[in-house]
């Protein structure tokens, strides 16, 4: 049933981005104008369309929708930051990501989330003598778990094998966060994840009666000293960021009616 349900959020969610909308508008549009009588009808979706495609390629508004999930909580730049930071004994790092091909070096196996989200955990886990990595990753549509490529990135990295624990059955957050719970017990830990992504893990975990310390990282955002000339182009990565957010909001909708 899980795994049901799973692959039906896989298969669902991409119909809410702002990509499937567009090409739906504007291949309705399209037939509309060529194959039926309905030209302004046509012509109205084909306007949709457009609208929202340049809407969602511009920085201000994707930025704006991410800003509100990543700026909720604050990074963690200093472990002495923390109260009784020497009760702290595992540092719980997301998979956000992995390819596992052997024909690619180990940093071209995890994706740009996971990547980032190991590094910051790495170092914490060095600014926090006697603490232990929880690596959490399955194998989602893949033969290896992504858990035991983090693994061995993060001894590339530096971190001993022993300070290790791999979770590697997990399939989602909700998977992630039920089973971390039963490592970590109530012990207090620190959470490593994107920031866009923290507003959802933050309310998984203590729906489960934990209290996560909360350690964004991978920031989409970042406030710039000065104006690029790109800022006034439309761009991917826009059109990326809006989508990140969706499928977070999507996820939070999702964990709230269940």
């Amino acid at each position: 049933m899980a795994e049901t349900l799973f692959l039906l959020k896989k298969i669902v969610s991409p119909f809410f981005q702002p990509l499937s909308i567009v090409l739906l508008l504007l291949v309705s549009g399209l037939m509309l104008l060529w194959m039926t009588k309905k030209k302004n009808l046509g012509k109205i979706f084909i306007t949709m369309g457009t609208i929202m495609l340049l809407l969602a390629s511009y920085g201000f508004l994707a930025d704006q929708l991410v800003v509100s999930l990543e700026n909720r909580y604050p990074p963690l730049l200093d472990i002495k930051n923390i109260r009784n930071s020497k009760d702290i004994k595992w540092i719980v790092v997301l998979g956000g990501g992995a390819i596992p091909d052997p024909r690619l070096p180990l940093s071209s196996q995890l994706g740009p989330d996971s990547l980032s989200r190991l590094l910051e955990g790495v170092r914490l886990h060095r600014q926090l003598p006697g603490s232990r990595l929880i690596l959490s990753g399955g194998a989602i549509f893949k033969e290896s778990p992504e858990s035991e490529t983090l693994a061995k990135t993060a001894i590339l990295m530096g971190a001993s094998e022993s300070d290790m624990v791999k979770e590697n059955k997990s399939m989602d957050t909700a998977d992630q966060s039920k089973l971390i719970s039963s490592i970590v017990g109530r012990n207090r830990f620190i959470l490593v994840t994107s920031a866009i992504h923290m507003p959802r893990s933050i309310a998984l975990f203590r729906k489960l009666g934990m209290d996560p310390i909360a350690a964004p990282t991978n920031y989409l955002v970042v406030k710039q000293s000065h104006t690029n000339p790109q800022d006034f182009f439309p761009a991917t990565h826009s059109l990326r960021k809006i989508e990140a957010a969706i499928h977070e909001y999507l996820g939070l909708i999702w964990m709230c009616i269940q």
